[in-house]
């Protein structure tokens, strides 16, 4: 008989491209992980890896399997979540991910408020990108992630994840009050003479804002590109330039720079992943219903 816990090796080689790498994803040595790949294939009587270069990559028949690991697997955690709802008290681990601001923003409080609630849960937090945890998802590095997506361009397409809506988040320009244009609102092409603090180019917001500056009819000057708000933050406030923030960067937290919604208004969605097989499972059903809690937009408390 094949042995379940060799598929997900042979899956996470075939994931990752080599042996070492699918040992560090499942805290083993890359020489058991070899011992165990002799093992599944004497018994599945054909080869399933071979060498591609420098790593190694699934035969036909390592292709074949691995997609009957992907079911085994998700019907093992169907298994897992339907004995855990028989239980009356929420224990285990729960494998989180974030975007930053999410983490900075959301996170603390819903952690706290499920710790309260369910003291033998065990959570744990990954700060990642929206695209770093979608990878973290597909390869069951986590059970759920809070993502964001902007517009068409940042579309999340993942059809075997399921997007649960957390929140709208808005995003805000700010600008020193010495070179903040007159009225309740801002628009795009005002801004046009001011230099720009950005967080990197890599970054979901980054593209958005260039794409929004261009629409406007100009190309941002770009003088910083930080990944902290709390240091674009502080350039502003320095009278350096102008920045986009989103909400959740400026919930609870006192700013002196002039901090004003965009016309026209430029927002994203908040959103939680989760692979439909585990969102039963207790613990992610309540974090769901923690999240469904957070307030329906981004900027709230003393600092807006």
């Amino acid at each position: 008989m094949l042995g379940v816990w060799r598929l997900q090796l042979l899956r996470e080689i075939g994931r990752r491209g080599t042996i070492r790498a699918a040992a560090e994803a499942m805290s083993v040595t890359p020489s058991a992980v070899s011992q165990q790949m002799r093992i599944l294939e004497a018994e599945a009587g054909v080869p399933l890896l071979e060498p591609h270069g420098r790593q190694v990559r699934l035969t036909d028949a390592g292709e074949m399997l691995v997609r009957h690991a992907d079911a085994i697997t998700a019907a093992i955690v169907a298994a897992e979540s339907e004995l855990a709802a028989t239980r009356h008290e929420i224990t285990g681990t729960l494998r989180i991910a974030a975007f930053p601001t999410a983490a900075r923003a959301i996170l603390p409080g819903v952690i706290g408020e499920l710790g309260r609630d369910h003291p033998r849960l065990r959570i744990t937090l990954r700060d990642l990108e929206t695209d770093e945890s979608l990878v973290a998802l597909r390869l069951d590095e986590v059970d759920l992630a809070v993502v964001d997506e902007y517009d068409e361009v940042t579309r999340i397409r993942e059809p075997a994840l399921e997007l649960v809506d957390v929140m709208d988040d808005p995003l805000y320009v700010a600008v020193p009050p010495a070179l903040a244009p007159a009225g309740e609102t801002i628009a795009l092409a005002s801004l046009v003479d001011l230099p720009w603090i950005m967080d990197t180019g890599t970054s979901n917001i980054y593209g958005v804002v260039v794409r929004h500056c261009r629409r406007a009819g100009f190309e941002p000057n770009v003088r910083s590109n930080c990944r902290d708000y709390s240091v674009i933050i502080a350039l502003v406030e320095a009278g350096l330039g102008a920045a986009i923030l989103p909400g959740l960067a400026l919930r609870d937290r006192d700013v002196r720079a002039r901090v004003t919604p965009l016309e026209p208004p430029l927002g994203r969605r908040v959103m939680v992943a989760v692979k439909p097989e585990r969102r039963s499972r207790p613990a992610v059903a309540a974090m769901l219903a923690a999240l469904g809690r957070s307030p329906a937009d981004g900027r709230s408390g003393p600092g807006a």
